[in-house]
């Protein structure tokens, strides 16, 4: 018997220490670094724009005709092209705000002449509905009328002349959806 107590505490010595040895096992790990391309944001300007000549608005019996004088009374338009600069996969034209025009006013015509008023905005000749998508060489056309209406249209309201020094567009950016998935 002692010979068979004798294997079985060698036999059990040994499970102890192929256990107490399996935690001492080591296992190989690596480890890696990835990097991408550099991310860059788009662009989205407007440049300074140019208006046209005047000419009566549409409703009259003169509309679309170049005006040479206005009279009081008269209600006269002109267009504005601005051009974009946008670069960006969903880039889009959200909104297009207008502000009063600034007169440059030789014997003060300009204050004669009632509020400017947005007739229409187009994007590339077409109605600007928004938010549409814009690229480079768009073109934002704001259709402006005045009406030669002050309060002062007097006598002394002859021979005066006013020239539109500037009036600000402002486009505002809004995201426009990208292709569907597949």
């Amino acid at each position: 018997m002692e010979r068979l107590t004798k294997a079985a505490v060698a036999t059990g010595g040994a499970a102890v220490l192929l256990l107490g040895g399996a935690g001492t096992v080591a296992y190989w790990t690596a480890q890696g670094t990835a990097s991408e391309d550099a991310l860059s944001s788009g662009t989205f300007d407007l440049a300074d724009g140019t208006c046209g000549g005047w000419t009566y608005l549409d409703d009259g019996e003169d509309g679309g005709e170049p005006v040479t004088a206005v009279v009081p009374g008269d209600s006269v338009t002109t267009t504005c092209t601005f051009e974009v600069t946008a670069t960006g996969d969903h880039v889009g034209i959200g909104a297009v705000t207008v502000t009063d025009p600034q007169w440059t006013a030789e014997n003060g015509l300009a204050t004669q002449l009632g509020d400017a008023e947005v007739v229409s905005t187009t994007l590339d000749g077409v109605p600007f509905t928004g938010p549409v998508s814009a690229a480079t060489g768009n073109e934002v056309d704001v259709r402006l009328a005045v009406t030669f209406d002050g309060p002062g249209a007097t006598n002394e309201s002859q021979g005066l002349t006013a020239a539109l020094d500037t009036i600000s567009v402002t486009l505002e950016q809004a995201p426009v959806p990208g292709p569907a998935a597949p």
